[in-house]
């Protein structure tokens, strides 16, 4: 991170509150990690997945937004692709600020989260970037086989629904 994202991310309080998690996410890690960062990212998030695994495509929607990953849209499904959207300022300001931001974590939760939610294999990949506007187009690729992972082992992890900008309920 060079003196200008930093003052960026500063001026902006939505920015700064995430100023420590972009550090590491896009400045730290791709350097400890070199060349294989965004295999390693990837792998992270379906680790994460697997430990906050979802019920819902809603609930992955939420998840994202709850945990400032961006603002995550299903924009289609069809046969063995769902096709995703994810945007949203952190999004916009990654893409800007960063010349390789990482969207590797978000892709494997995604996979990770499909595979459950459907049971069945599932991977996901980046498709596009479009930094003038500031979002990332990825893609899920299903397989009719089922998981062999051992999903069953893992406890939903409940989601508390916004039903309001400011307010918040739990799940039914």
């Amino acid at each position: 991170m060079d003196n200008e994202v930093y003052k960026h991310f500063m001026t902006d309080d939505t920015m700064r509150s995430l100023l420590g998690q972009e550090l590491i996410r896009d400045s730290l890690i791709p350097e400890i990690l070199g060349k294989d960062a965004h295999e390693i990212s990837y792998w992270a998030g379906k680790h994460l997945a697997r430990n906050h695994r979802l019920a819902t495509y809603e609930d992955l929607e939420t998840f994202f937004k709850q945990f400032k990953f961006g603002d995550l849209k299903l924009l289609k499904r069809s046969g063995n692709q769902i096709s995703w959207q994810l945007s949203g300022k952190i999004v916009a300001q990654r893409l800007d600020a960063f010349d390789d931001p990482d969207f590797y974590l978000e892709s494997g939760f995604i996979a990770q989260s499909c595979q459950y939610i459907l049971n069945q294999q599932a991977e996901a990949e980046l498709e596009k970037t479009n930094t003038n506007k500031g979002f990332v187009l990825l893609s899920t690729y299903l397989s009719p086989d089922k998981p062999t992972d051992g999903q069953e082992a893992s406890a939903i992890f409940e989601m508390i629904q916004p039903d309001s900008e400011d307010n918040t309920k739990p799940q039914e």
